[in-house]
């Protein structure tokens, strides 16, 4: 989230302040003499386009700042051009309100009261969580109208195609003895709208679940990424970041909770992509492994059930035969899909193992034998990372070979 300060110098590290509760807040900076080139209007107005917040610091040297209150109703333009974007006005000790925010909502704050303090940055906290509410409704309310209006047009085309083959059976071209060209015609316009509305169906709901699928993934992430961080990171840890930001010990291991943070995040979705992904492949493969015997089959019945000839079944059989090919092709798949999530759950379980015997140190009663315990467990985790690989190529030389 983004967030400009518009105030003047003096105001800028309480504004700072204000802000060093919020998460994920960056500040952007005025533009730079480079930057305003010859219209400091339009630099400033750029600024406040790629900003999401815009917080005001009103002082009683406010309103006599030509400049401040330019960029104050330039803040309100921008407000009103996009309705996701908020402006919080914070009046500092009864100062004069300007004009152009009389009717507006204002927070009043003392700037040497820590109580005035602590409630303005409450306030500020529920604006921002009333406005992020504000923007994931209207999101889903978007989405909400896709699905309803690609619906909607799959059901117009499904009445439409309806309508005509009703049309097509009532005037019966299919009669042996009268099948002329009108009638070819008719027949090749209904079987074009018959697949068409059925394309249009399986494109509307493929579309539908699809976005709805990408939906529950990205909650499924979201909350995964809160737990854990809730599980891995303490709020020693968090007191500790924020308190002591020149020890840059405590500052390293932050960094590496935080990298490892990302990477089980990675792992997380690269385990929900392979679960996914032997899923599919074992419901393609079934699928496709019906389809290919039941077109084998009627390639039998063909000549026997219908005295057909046999040239007639030699398309369902080839179609049969290229059927089963490609519901191997997604067994194999399935196979590697599966290993893949083997792996996984091994390397989850040796974590576990070592985190587990790691945690079992506190037990000890001296630090002489946590030590020596600790040293032992690094050396069977060294030990058991070079047997394996060493099995693995040992594995990979038998292959080749």
């Amino acid at each position: 989230m983004k967030v400009y300060i518009l105030a003047s110098l003096d105001n800028i590290p309480f504004a700072e302040k204000l802000l060093s509760n919020i998460r994920n807040a960056k500040i952007i900076s005025k533009p730079s003499i480079n930057e305003i080139g010859s219209d400091i209007n339009v630099a400033l107005k750029r600024k406040m386009e790629s900003a999401d917040v815009v917080l005001a610091i009103i002082d009683e040297k406010f309103s006599d700042s030509v400049s401040l209150n330019l960029e104050l109703q330039l803040a309100q333009m921008s407000v009103r051009e996009n309705r996701n974007k908020v402006l919080i006005p914070v009046v500092l000790n009864k100062a004069d309100v300007p004009k152009c925010i009389e009717g507006t909502l204002y927070i009043d704050c003392i700037s040497d009261s820590e109580q005035d303090l602590y409630k303005t940055q409450l306030m500020i906290k529920k604006v921002l969580t009333h406005r992020k509410y504000i923007i994931r409704k209207g999101n889903l309310k978007e989405k909400n109208s896709r699905t309803s209006s690609m619906i909607i047009m799959t059901l117009v085309i499904e009445m439409f195609a309806m309508l005509f083959i009703v049309l097509l059976f009532k005037e019966n071209p299919f009669q042996m003895g009268s099948i002329g060209d009108e009638s070819i015609i008719t027949i090749t316009f209904g079987i074009a709208f018959v697949m068409l509305a059925f394309v249009a169906l399986i494109t509307s709901y493929l579309s539908i679940m699809k976005r709805r699928w990408q939906e529950d993934d990205e909650e499924e992430l979201e909350s995964y990424s809160r737990r854990l961080k809730r599980a891995i990171v303490p709020e020693e840890i968090k007191q500790e970041e924020k308190k002591s930001s020149g020890n840059e010990g405590k500052k390293k291991e932050i960094d590496a909770l935080e990298r490892m943070l990302i990477n089980l995040e990675d792992i997380k979705e690269f385990y929900t992509w392979s679960q996914k992904q032997a899923k599919a492949s074992f419901i393609l493969a079934v699928i496709m492994c019906i389809s290919g015997f039941g077109l084998m089959i009627v390639a039998i019945l063909i000549p026997i059930v219908f005295r057909l000839s046999f040239q007639m079944s030699i398309i369902p059989a080839i179609g049969g035969v290229i059927t089963e090919l490609i519901a191997g092709t997604a067994l194999v798949v399935y196979r590697n899909s599966l290993s893949q999530l083997n792996h996984y759950h091994k390397a989850l379980h040796e974590d576990e193992r070592f985190l587990s015997s790691v945690t079992l140190l506190g037990k000890f009663s001296s630090v002489e034998a946590q030590d020596d315990m600790l040293r032992e467990i690094i050396r069977s985790e060294i030990q058991m990372n070079l047997a394996e690989l060493q099995e693995n190529e040992n594995r990979e030389a038998g292959n080749s070979k």
